[in-house]
């Protein structure tokens, strides 16, 4: 090959590589924008098998064209559109990812998830594991029914309280109230009368005759760790199979006398509604007794320890259960 051709090829190369870099260049200059702002939702957490649910998504300030596309796996294979969509989930219990995106023209698109967990509220499917009492009391607010277990001449609650006049729902889907009860501050159980008539929060010397009959007859001071009891007022109780508290040979959760601890953890009134913590870990129940006019006192399991210890906190920032007592009427 002569010169000529050497430095027409060399030539071509160095052209079309000049054209390469050209043309990234540009790609780089065309770059897209970002959305200003952020998806938004309303999702729950949980919904009953079969139920038919709305929800809507929201968040992006600009540009104001922007839509909402959703994917649902296991439910809809199609895309659906919309800021709101209605969703019926399947008649079976399962976990769904629900996702949002948002899109527009020329911008790159945003987008949230969820996973939603389809429940069953009726006894023995959904949580399994637990006492089933056989005396029973309807709350005539909202007609729920609870059952109660009589511990030292006193009734207990052998589930959270779920009324909800005042509080919220566990991770707010007030579907699973039913299965989880709903969450208070200690202001809000006390001024808001949240317990039915007739029944009200454990003092401290209703905890302790809990106590005593928890721990053979022998009452223990409320402010002591009641060593050994959390193992035995706690159940190891299973969510659609998946069990809620995580194993460990320290606390069998052996749950003697039917009192259903389960560890929901606790939730702040500052807080996003969904946010809780200490799930799966702890479980929180109030008393009605004050430390001083600014905390009040709470007992509360841990899952790698077996005592049921007390603690305290402020009265209006941190929401936990309510477990419901009363005087057991042949006892009055």
């Amino acid at each position: 090959m002569n010169l000529t051709k050497i430095t027409g090829w060399l030539t071509l190369v160095l052209a079309l590589a000049a054209g390469l870099v050209s043309c990234k260049e540009e790609e780089e200059e065309t770059t897209l924008p970002s959305m200003s702002g952020e998806v938004t939702y309303d999702i729950p957490y949980y919904v009953l098998k079969g139920e038919t649910v709305t929800m809507s998504a929201s968040g992006i300030i600009y540009p104001e064209d922007a839509y909402y596309k959703w994917y649902i796996s296991g439910v809809y294979s199609d895309t659906l559109v919309g800021n709101t969509i209605t969703v019926q989930f399947p008649d079976s219990l399962g976990m769904f990812r629900v996702s949002a995106h948002a899109y527009a023209m020329g911008f790159y698109s945003l987008s949230t998830a969820r996973d939603v967990t389809t429940i069953d509220t009726t006894w023995n499917t959904s949580l399994t594991g637990l006492h089933r009492s056989l005396a029973s009391f309807v709350d005539e607010r909202d007609g729920r029914r609870y059952g109660y277990v009589t511990l030292g001449g006193l009734d207990w609650f052998n589930q959270n309280l779920a009324w909800q006049g005042s509080g919220v729902p566990f991770r707010a889907s007030r579907s699973a109230a039913p299965l989880f009860g709903s969450f208070y501050t200690w202001q809000e159980a006390m001024t808001d009368h949240v317990c039915p008539e007739g029944w009200r929060v454990p003092t401290q010397e209703d905890w302790e005759s809990l106590s005593a009959a928890l721990n053979g007859g022998e009452p223990l001071d409320f402010f002591s760790n009641w060593t050994g009891l959390g193992a035995k007022a706690s159940a190891d109780v299973r969510f659609n199979d998946v069990r809620m508290w995580p194993y460990t040979p320290d606390n069998v959760h052996s749950n003697d006398f039917g009192w259903n601890a389960m560890p929901l953890g606790y939730t702040f009134a500052n807080s996003w509604d969904t946010e809780f913590s200490g799930v799966k870990s702890y479980g929180c129940w109030w008393s009605a007794t004050e430390r001083n006019a600014d905390q009040a006192y709470y007992r509360y399991i841990y899952c790698e320890r077996p005592d049921f210890p007390m603690s305290y906190t402020s009265k209006t920032d941190m929401r936990a259960s309510v477990r419901c007592v009363r005087t057991h009427p042949q006892s009055l």
